[in-house]
């Protein structure tokens, strides 16, 4: 249990933490509304874990979506989710954490060289650690953890006395704007405007809360107690819903203190590296430094879990024939799909930046979530064990399904977010197009 929760630990709190709050305090102008964003995301991921538990409780099988979909809905729709996982889920990801990793390892004044040769270096380190055993990946992974969660504790004594007397209004004044943004909240909130743009801020904040369907990739490899089917379902499904609840307490208590510890003007200032220039802020030099390691080992654990569960996607497509059998599992690790991974990874390293992926992974991911949880209800008779779903399971999915709706409809309807949303429905129509060519290929061979 202690391993699957960190896992799903290490595969949430990454990038977006660090970075979500900057991009929406400059949107709403208010940290109250962005704190609220903070909340909202964070039930949002807890809807989806539960969701995501009910399936996984009646059909324990690695893969994630992929083998969820593939088995439930159609072929087409599983690839299309396997697509994802490796393009938006993993590979993207991974690159983005390997960069800011080599923000905070190279320096402020490191050249962009540099960042992206220890983002590479760090991709191929985990790579080979993972290409030995899993299991030596994970208890580093477990170790690395432990290490950060205490750092984010120092951090918060520190923080949250300063903060909790201090006199940071959280409210960012754009002279071009005509919004009174010293209203009180339920005023702000009654705006569309406000409603609009706390509805684009989830983009970013649904980034930093992916990941919490991190233990359903193995959940075909975990042995319960006394190796008991039933016992190794609810230890998936228990892990993605502790870790899931844990990192929302975590993300609100942090994004307090990073938001009320300095003034927004200064946040704005300060921009994506803000995080460490509130800590210097708080407690000098050697806060800044503690949370800079909180936000390498983020980074770290970040790589370590995604490169241990993206190529399980590999394997199991492998596995279907959807994919070259040389991404099977060989000797308990899948090697080649972790070559594979790392090798897209560094491509992704240099070829983009943070700041143009962020966006479009919060809300690819969602949306591929959303066709994942809406399982539930398309193919219940599939699942393992015909137990029905219970209704707080239905009230979970139907709350993560109408959210990422929502996110899409926003994301389609307003020109300054249309680029992010043709890139996501350009990605799901990418994989139905790879899997038409494929299928068709099969097909006449036969």
């Amino acid at each position: 249990m202690i391993s699957l929760v960190c896992l799903v630990l290490g595969n949430m709190i990454g990038v977006g933490v660090y970075v979500g709050s900057y991009y929406s305090l400059l949107s709403l102008k208010d940290a109250r509304l962005v704190m609220l964003v903070w909340l909202i995301g964070g039930l949002h991921a807890i809807c989806g874990a539960i969701a995501y538990g009910a399936i996984a409780n009646r059909l324990p099988v690695s893969g994630g979506e992929y083998s969820y979909l593939t088995r439930c809905v159609h072929p087409a729709v599983g690839f299309v989710a396997g697509w994802i996982s490796i393009i938006a889920g993993f590979t993207a990801p991974i690159a983005a954490t390997g960069l800011l990793l080599g923000k905070y390892l190279g320096g402020v004044d490191a050249p962009p060289t540099s960042i992206k040769l220890i983002a590479t270096a760090s991709i191929v380190f985990v790579a080979v650690l993972h290409g030995c055993h899993l299991k030596v990946g994970a208890w580093f992974n477990n170790a690395v953890i432990g290490v950060k969660f205490i750092c984010f504790a120092v951090f918060l004594f520190v923080g949250l006395p300063i903060v909790m007397q201090g006199t940071h209004t959280g409210l960012l004044v754009d002279p071009t704007s005509t919004t009174n943004e010293s209203s009180s909240l339920g005023v702000r909130l009654m705006e569309p405007s406000t409603l609009l743009n706390m509805v684009v801020s989830l983009f970013y904040v649904s980034l930093a809360y992916t990941g919490f369907n991190a233990s359903i990739y193995l959940a075909g490899e975990i042995e319960g107690p006394n190796s008991k089917p039933a016992d190794s379902r609810k230890l998936v499904s228990r892990s993605m819903l502790i870790a899931s609840v844990l990192v929302v307490m975590v993300y609100l208590l942090l994004n307090y203190v990073f938001l009320f510890g300095m003034s927004p003007d200064r946040i704005a200032q300060s921009g994506e590296s803000f995080v460490a220039v509130v800590a210097q802020n708080i407690g000098g030099e050697w806060l800044s430094a503690m949370i800079k390691t909180a936000i390498i080992l983020s980074a770290a654990t970040s790589i370590l879990a995604m490169m241990a569960i993206g190529p399980m996607v590999y394997a199991q497509m492998a596995e279907d024939g959807r994919i070259p059998k040389l991404f099977r599992i060989s000797g308990q690790v899948p090697r080649t799909a972790i070559v594979a991974q790392g090798l897209l990874s560094i491509v992704v390293v240099w070829v983009s930046q943070i700041e143009g992926i962020v966006k479009y992974l919060g809300l690819t991911l969602t949306a591929c979530g959303a066709v994942a949880v809406s399982s539930v209800w398309i193919a219940r008779r599939f699942m393992a064990e015909q137990s029905p779903i219970r209704w707080y399971e239905h009230a979970a999915a139907a709350i993560y399904v109408g959210v990422a709706v929502s996110l899409l409809l926003v994301a389609g309807s307003l020109e300054r977010e249309r680029t992010s949303f043709l890139l996501c429905i350009g990605t799901f129509a990418m994989g139905l197009l790879i899997y038409g060519i494929a299928n068709l290929s099969s097909n006449r061979k036969q």
